[in-house]
Parts: C-alpha cells; sequence; structure tokens
C-alpha cells in the first residue's frame, strides 16, 4: 500500500473554523455547501451538488470497493449567546476549536474532507465524501439519495463517536396520538367528551408500556415530548381534540408497525371507557431544502447493529490500528444518516472524533487534537475499506 499524504493541520483548522464560523441551519445549508465545495476542489475531489444540494466529492483509486464517509452540514440554532464562555459564531482558543456545529458535526466534516483526501494515493477503490443536508430534521433522507446513487460497498457515518468504530445505533420514530372527544359548553361538561381527559390516561397507559431491550444497544424508549388541544385559548369550551407528539427510540429489527401497534392498542384501550377514539401514526415531515427542492418522508429512522468481528468492522479495525490509532467498538444511542444506509443494505461503521455528549450544548467545542487525529483515522479508513 503506497503511504498517505502527511495532512496539513493549519489548513485542517483553518477550514474546520471557516465552517463553524459559516451559517448553516437546516434548510440554509447554501453558504456552507459553497465552501465546502470550494475546499474539495481545492483537495482535488470530483465535485457534485445535487438537486437537493448535498455535495459529494470523489476520488478514484481504482476498481476497489467504494466507501462512502457521510457528514451533515446542518446544525441546530443557538437559544442563548450570551450563556457561552467561548463565541458561538466560532473561535479558536486554548487549543480548542468553540462554536455551533464544532461537535456536532462541522469538525468531523472538515477532518474527514482532509483526511480522505490525503490518502488519494493509497485508495484501492473510490471513496466519496458526502456533506449532506437536513440530518438534524429528519436523518437519512438526503443520505438515502445520495447512497442510491453512488452505490457503496460500505457507508462510514462521521458523527463524533470519541475515536470509536461505531457498530451500531438506536433509530428513531415520532409518532403522533391523536384523541377525538366531542365539544361542549364547559360548564356542561358531560354533554361533551374531553379529549384532555381521554388523553390524561393514554399518557398513563403508555408509560406501561412493556418495550424490547437490545444487549448492547440498551432498552427502547417511549417519551412524550409536546401535548396540544384544541381549541386553544378554549373559551369555555371543552377541547374536542388533543394531540401527543412521541419520541420512540427503537432496536434493531423494530419495522413500523412494531413501533405504532403496542401505542395504537394502549390508546384505544384508555379512551373508549370516555367514548372518544383515538389515532396512532408515524409523523410525517416535509421541508424545502436552500435549492427549493421539496423532501419529506415518514419521520422512521431504522436502528442497526452489525458483527464487530466480521468486514466492514474487522477490516476498518485492522485498518487503524495499522495507523498507530488504538480504536474500540461502541454504539451510538441516538440516531444518524446511518439508518439510511443500513435501511439501504449497505453495510454501516461509524467513526469520528469528539464527545457526542457536548452536541447541542453551551460552549460546544473539539480540541483541535481530535479533529487531527479524527482526520488520520479517516485517511486510514479510506485507504482499508477501499481495498477491502
Amino acid at each position: 500500500m503506497m503511504p498517505a499524504m502527511e495532512i496539513d493541520r493549519e489548513a485542517l483548522e483553518s477550514f474546520a473554523l471557516a465552517l463553524v464560523r459559516t451559517p448553516g441551519l437546516s434548510g440554509d445549508e447554501g453558504a456552507v455547501a459553497a465552501l465546502v465545495e470550494a475546499e474539495m476542489a481545492r483537495l482535488g475531489y470530483a465535485v457534485q451538488v445535487d438537486a437537493m444540494g448535498n455535495v459529494t466529492g470523489t476520488l478514484d483509486g481504482g476498481d476497489g470497493p467504494c466507501a462512502l464517509f457521510d457528514g451533515h452540514m446542518d446544525t441546530v440554532g443557538v437559544t442563548d449567546p450570551a450563556a457561552w464562555s467561548a463565541d458561538p459564531a466560532g473561535e479558536i482558543r486554548d487549543g480548542r476549536l468553540y462554536g455551533r456545529g464544532a461537535m456536532d458535526m462541522k469538525g468531523q466534516l472538515a477532518a474527514v474532507i482532509h483526511g480522505v483526501a490525503a490518502a488519494a494515493e493509497a485508495l484501492g477503490g473510490r471513496a466519496v465524501v458526502s456533506a449532506s443536508i437536513a440530518e438534524e430534521v429528519l436523518e437519512g433522507a438526503a443520505t438515502a439519495e445520495i447512497a442510491r446513487r453512488v452505490r457503496p460497498d460500505v457507508a462510514v457515518i462521521c458523527e463524533p463517536s470519541t475515536m470509536r468504530l461505531v457498530v451500531g445505533q438506536r433509530g428513531r420514530a415520532e409518532l403522533v396520538v391523536e384523541v377525538h372527544g366531542r365539544p361542549t359548553h364547559s360548564s356542561r361538561p358531560e354533554l361533551g367528551v374531553n379529549a384532555v381527559d381521554a388523553m390524561a390516561d393514554v399518557l398513563r397507559a403508555t408509560r406501561g408500556l412493556r418495550l424490547p431491550a437490545h444487549a448492547a444497544l440498551g432498552d427502547a424508549i417511549l417519551v412524550p415530548t409536546d401535548v396540544l388541544s384544541r381549541p386553544y385559548p378554549a373559551n369555555s369550551v371543552v377541547p374536542d381534540r388533543c394531540t401527543v407528539t412521541y419520541d420512540r427510540r427503537t432496536l434493531p429489527g423494530e419495522s413500523e408497525e412494531d413501533v405504532v401497534g403496542p401505542v395504537r392498542a394502549a390508546a384505544e384501550a384508555a379512551v373508549a371507557p370516555y367514548g372518544a377514539t383515538a389515532t396512532v401514526t408515524i409523523a410525517q415531515d416535509r421541508f424545502e431544502s436552500y435549492t427549493g427542492a421539496i423532501v419529506e418522508g415518514p419521520n422512521f429512522a431504522a436502528a442497526w447493529s452489525i458483527d464487530p468481528g466480521a468486514p466492514p468492522a474487522s477490516t476498518a479495525l485492522r485498518a487503524l490500528a495499522d495507523a498507530g490509532l488504538d480504536v474500540d467498538t461502541g454504539h451510538w444511542a441516538f440516531c444518524t444518516n446511518g439508518s439510511a444506509t443500513a435501511a439501504l443494505g449497505i453495510p454501516t461503521i461509524g467513526f469520528g472524533p469528539g464527545d457526542e455528549t457536548l452536541a447541542h450544548r453551551v460552549d460546544e467545542h473539539m480540541t483541535l487534537d481530535e479533529l487531527h487525529a479524527g482526520a488520520r483515522g479517516y485517511t486510514a479508513l479510506a485507504a482499508g475499506l477501499t481495498r477491502g
């Protein structure tokens, strides 16, 4: 195998800071995409921007396997800049990259773009780096489109993993429970059906549901995240509708019906004594990309898990060890774009510098040493995975 090129640490840090300093909320990633496109072109990638606005850079090293490295460009917002001790718009201080997106996941995006570029002469097949849109609002939708076009043999999701090789993750479903009652004047509640009263029993019933567990990924989770009633404000009116949204963290092998069915049965039984009805559905998401493309789909992202002792995990571990990186395996408790590649039957792993518990938090940051080590890891993975 030909040796990899050295990574230009100064250029990597400068690019990572530029990414963090460039706003990129979901649906408004255009300026980030332009920055990524220019840097990929400078580093020798063949660059493409698709209709959704995803940016992909390809390095072709021969007829070996194709490895797709995916990182998303979008970030969540900053609610209280005054709470930060560093500039949430990005700064390098005391050996750390601070700012919204430093950890989730512009730091990793910079590391993978520079790290894979450094492996160009050592590739045995194609290495494709994707900078995808809107992961924060609909995991996997954009990456699925990229994967269908690229047709990779393996996918590497570049979310932060504290430099572990991730071999599985929980999935996520957003459930919408609606209770339908009958309105009446609140001075005569016996003449109507109070949807909020009925929903209170639904909440109690779902709290008692027995959920599955997984040896490595732990327990499935069902958490109510918001409650709405109609009419609001209810001026002397018994509400005829109440809606609760649930976040359901899923485990490998669970289908949409596996997730919806038990909640539906519990809700229907809970509201029956009131004379109310209940429906349970998977939420449908719809948003407009910065290019104007409409992206929509069910808010259901499957969980996945692979054997850490078999390819591609074993191949990745060997490549990282050969590069002098002592890496353990682990799992993500959160959901990523890997749900899309795994659902398409593409063997999927994860790897990224930085501590995932710092994502979306005040003073989000990554150390510069982590940034550089992550880039070295991506160099090793690109060379190893494209040679099989």
